[in-house]
């Protein structure tokens, strides 16, 4: 009998304790400032690298569409919710349809990454909730109505590509500098050719500016 009363007491301690922990965080925030965001009527600033939603883009200077159609998207994507068809054109190629499952997309940002033209970008937003899935398999003109919309996430496909890309060797001028510095027994760094060799494919002449004579393509050209 005395065991069980001593149990009840050392329980009811134990009760009376976590209610005063949790009632102390209680009163320690009670006369502190909201942080809640009433979304969406105030929605928060989101930084710059926030990736969000998928979108497509056009040219700014000629207000074409920055996709070609080559399919990279389309073979990298793991989850495969990309699907493009390609238009091809007197001047340069199109995408004729471009559909994106946006509620199987897992948002790796690969399709991003492998894109030649930034044509497939990430926004910085998330604002497609919905209770019907049909929304959420968006088309082409979907995809850019979304990129006019809302504002684009600091990495495009060049960008991420740039960073990833492996350093490049000194200049011929600061060479003579480096070897007063170097002692004799150096050996001259043999990995500065193959780093040369393996300079970024971005090199070559930019796709991404078609001529201003291209205009948008019609059913004749396919």
């Amino acid at each position: 009998m005395a065991s069980e009363q001593a149990s009840f007491l050392g329980e009811t301690g134990q009760l009376v304790r976590a209610v005063g922990r949790a009632m102390g965080v209680t009163f320690k925030n009670l006369m502190r400032r909201p942080i809640t965001v009433r979304y969406p009527t105030v929605k928060r600033v989101y930084p710059d690298r926030f990736r969000g939603i998928l979108a497509l883009t056009y040219d700014p200077q000629t207000g074409e569409e920055n996709c070609i159609g080559c399919r990279l998207c389309e073979y990298i994507c793991p989850p495969q919710v990309i699907k493009v068809e390609m238009l091809k054109a007197e001047k340069r190629n199109f995408a004729k349809t471009f559909t994106l499952e946006l509620y199987a997309c897992e948002f790796c940002e690969l399709c991003v990454q492998v894109c030649p033209t930034d044509a497939i970008i990430m926004m910085k937003s998330f604002d497609l909730a919905t209770a019907d899935r049909r929304e959420l398999l968006l088309d082409k003109d979907r995809l850019h109505a979304l990129g006019l919309q809302f504002d684009p996430s600091w990495a495009t496909g060049n960008r991420l590509r740039d960073m990833q890309a492996p350093p490049r060797p000194a200049k011929a001028a600061a060479a003579p500098a480096a070897e007063a510095t170097v002692p004799a027994q150096s050996s001259p760094d043999r990995r500065a050719p193959a780093a040369e060799a393996a300079a970024p494919a971005h090199n070559s002449p930019d796709r991404r500016a078609p001529e201003p004579g291209a205009g948008a393509p019609t059913a004749k050209s396919e």
